[in-house]
Parts: structure tokens; C-alpha cells; sequence
């Protein structure tokens, strides 16, 4: 019983992690579509959980190219859902901002 409430805590966890819905017009600045699609990982502050395995996104270092490339491309070896259906400026937004608060 244990296992399979685990089971589906992790699939709540990916699902909530990974919501590739962009049909969101009230949604316009980087700030929101930040908390719309990253904060359920990432937190608000987006500082994340180390001990879950989930890293900072803010304060990391990353150039805009960079974080965008890492929403709609991805990366081997991560964990992070891609973002396939992300159009590239609302990527840019949301790289905008994750760069603007890393100052």
C-alpha cells in the first residue's frame, strides 16, 4: 500500500513539475509564466531543493541562450521535464527574468 502511494505521489510530482500547456494569454510576463511553469520545482525563489535533486535556477551562472536551451531542448542525464511546445519568447521571458533576479 506504501508503494503504490509512493508510485503515485511521484507521478503527481512529474505531472505538476511538467506542465507543457502553453495556451495561457493572461500570462505575459517572465515573473508569471516563471511561477506558472518552474516554481512547482523551483520554488518562488528559485532556489529549488537540493535535497530532491532539484538545483537552483536562479543565481546559477546560466546566460539566457542557455536556460532556454535547457527548457525547450533539455539535457541527458537531467531530470528537468522539457518544454517541447514552449514557443521561444516565451522561453526568452521566462530567461529574462530567471537572469534578471540572479543580480
Amino acid at each position: 500500500m506504501i508503494r503504490i502511494g509512493l508510485i503515485l505521489f511521484l507521478v503527481l510530482m512529474l505531472v505538476a513539475c511538467n506542465d507543457d500547456a502553453h495556451n495561457h494569454p493572461s500570462l505575459e510576463s517572465g515573473q508569471q509564466l516563471f511561477e506558472y511553469h518552474c516554481a512547482g520545482c523551483h520554488h518562488d525563489n528559485g532556489k529549488g531543493n537540493f535535497l530532491k535533486g532539484i538545483p537552483a535556477n536562479i543565481g546559477t551562472g546560466l546566460v539566457e541562450w542557455q536556460l532556454i536551451h535547457k527548457m525547450k531542448q533539455g539535457e541527458s542525464n537531467s531530470k528537468m521535464p522539457v518544454f517541447k511546445s514552449m514557443s521561444k519568447s516565451e522561453a526568452t521571458k521566462i530567461a529574462e527574468y530567471i537572469t534578471s533576479k540572479s543580480h
